[in-house]
């Protein structure tokens, strides 16, 4: 899901990461994405000049050469690039959003300025070793949210006239642009869309589940969450299509570390809690929210999820107070602390 995403607004809501947003909310189209500023030019020579008191950003993978630095493009927007452990740089900041370093690559995006979209960008994907191994000619238009796609597992979804399709780190079709949305690989699976019915694909493009779940989430822990066609609800099957947790609740997010986070109620007023691979109610809703949803540009939310044993869930107080409270596995309440309002979480 992320670090360079332009956060414009801040609510409480039930959704969840794109690789889990229809886990969440209905059957609305996931995916994800992470960003960061790029584009404008700054020395004549990328491979030796350095640039000039620039912002260092590390990436995320810690064995790459390359870290991100930024430079200024106006009073309130900066370009980005990439330099080598030596500080030098081997790809110049002009680029309005760059992505950190998954499976050896990472996406550059810069503004079609001929596009008639505000989303309207060209994308392209450089590798670790600085080489632009896939130019940034890419015409993609992620609509009103940005949603560039990391590598995983040697392929990255792209989105192409809107349509998705992936592609390989040479720059080749390997998977046509036909479907209405798409994950990242995990798993050797990806979970697709068409026709307005998701199913589930492996790395050749050949249909492993069915094109007939209203919604379908990603694999994680060998599960996942679907919506029966003949149902509003959700629950969990596994990549035989297997059911093995009924659909009975009205959201339902990825799991982690064998948990997964569930609500019952309506969008507005449902009420959280886990459970686990079996089904298994481990910690009844009684929870506000499983999460924070940024809003804006990103479709990742912040939270959701169990991490060493620890996630964090919210109640709603009086006069727009929350209460954010850190939880073990078993719903053990470790530490709470109150917030006078959603934007002080952050």
């Amino acid at each position: 899901m992320m670090v360079f995403s332009v956060i414009t607004s801040l609510a409480l809501s039930g959704c969840s990461k794109n690789e889990s947003v229809p886990d969440t909310v209905n059957t609305t189209d996931d995916i994800s994405v992470e960003s960061k500023k790029i584009e404008t030019e700054l020395n004549t020579n990328p491979n030796t000049e350095v640039a000039p008191e620039p912002e260092i950003l590390p990436t995320v993978e810690t064995h790459s050469k390359l870290v991100q630095y930024t430079v200024s493009d106006g009073e309130y927007s900066e370009l980005c690039g990439f330099k080598n452990s030596e500080g030098k740089i081997v790809i110049k900041a002009e680029y309005d959003f760059c992505g950190a370093f998954h499976d050896g690559m990472a996406y550059l995006l810069k503004k079609n300025l001929k596009s008639d979209s505000d989303g309207g960008y060209y994308i392209g994907y450089v590798n670790s070793s600085g080489e632009l191994v896939i130019p940034v000619n890419i015409e993609v238009d992620y609509g009103w949210m940005l949603d560039a796609r990391d590598f995983n597992e040697g392929l990255v979804a792209i989105l192409n006239k809107d349509q998705w399709g992936y592609m390989d780190k040479k720059g080749n079709t390997v998977i046509p642009f036909k479907y209405e949305s798409a994950s990242d690989f995990s798993n050797a699976l990806a979970t697709v869309s068409k026709d307005y019915k998701y199913g589930v694909i492996d790395h050749t493009g050949k249909t492993v589940l069915d094109f007939k779940y209203n919604h379908l989430g990603e694999f994680k822990e060998g599960l996942a969450s679907f919506t029966p066609a003949d149902s509003e609800k959700q629950g969990f099957i596994n990549t035989k299509g297997k059911e093995v947790i009924a659909p009975i609740w009205d959201q339902a997010m990825n799991f982690s570390e064998g948990r997964a986070a569930v609500a019952k109620g309506d969008y507005e007023n449902a009420k959280w809690g886990f459970v686990d691979t079996s089904g298994k109610v481990v910690i009844e809703p009684q929870y506000d929210h499983a999460f924070l949803d940024p809003g804006g540009d990103s479709p990742d939310v912040i939270g959701g999820y169990f991490e060493n044993g620890n996630t964090v869930v919210y109640k709603d107080g009086e006069n727009g107070q929350i209460t954010a409270i850190t939880i073990d596995k078993n719903g053990k309440e470790l530490k709470r602390k109150n917030y006078a309002n959603y934007s002080d979480l952050l």
